[in-house]
């Protein structure tokens, strides 16, 4: 039994990795809709929108795994990495962050999100990046250079995830045989608020 999270930047990837390797089904990323608010909009609706998208995906693994055991998804549904990576690189300030960090607690508390079992993580030079997204006829990527610049601060994240989980967060080539995952069974802290704030100490963040 395992939740295994795709993640790395925009055009990495991460989505023909999940069609080549589980062709049968797998939870996909969330996408930018004409409901969903603009990124810079009111903080407090973009977090809860996108929070409760995420819960969905979250809740959409879930199912997946009890059925398959093992459950993919596109992108990692904690996706709290994001906001804190557009305050660090300055696109933002700290507000969408902190209404996130609130949110995604509290749904971790309430076990409507966790904590991913696994995390592979994917990357390409940015020049392969910006190829793969010029070459990509199926997604419009209008964000493209602002989310590059947040590359720095997610491989931080993900180190910092990997402190507080250690061997949970992995580079394509040191990462589980996907045919070994079956065989393991969910973080024992997956659902533990505590490591929330663990992971948000290391990354030299602590709560007003």
């Amino acid at each position: 039994m395992a939740i295994l999270a795709i993640e790395g930047p925009s055009a990495a990837g991460k989505t023909t990795w999940c069609r080549k390797h589980f062709p049968s089904g797998f939870v996909e990323a969330a996408q930018e809709t004409l409901q969903a608010p603009d990124l810079f909009a009111d903080p407090r609706e973009v977090a809860a929108f996108w929070v409760e998208r995420n819960i969905q995906r979250w809740q959409a693994a879930l199912q997946i795994e009890k059925r398959d055991s093992v459950a993919i998804c596109d992108s990692d549904p904690l996706k709290l990495y994001f906001s804190w990576a557009l305050w660090k690189a300055g696109a933002q300030d700290s507000t969408l962050f902190e209404i996130e960090v609130k949110l995604y607690r509290q749904a971790i508390e309430d076990r409507r999100i966790g904590f991913a079992d696994f995390v592979i993580w994917l990357e390409a030079p940015i020049d392969e990046l910006r190829r793969r997204a010029k070459a990509d006829a199926t997604r419009q990527r209008k964000r493209l250079e602002l989310y590059l610049e947040l590359m720095p601060w997610m491989n931080a994240w993900y180190a910092a995830r990997e402190h507080v989980m250690p061997g949970a967060a992995r580079e394509w080539s040191t990462a589980p045989r996907l045919e070994d995952l079956g065989n393991f069974f969910p973080h024992p802290r997956r659902y533990d608020a505590a490591l929330l704030d663990e992971l948000l100490a290391v990354c030299g963040w602590r709560p007003r």
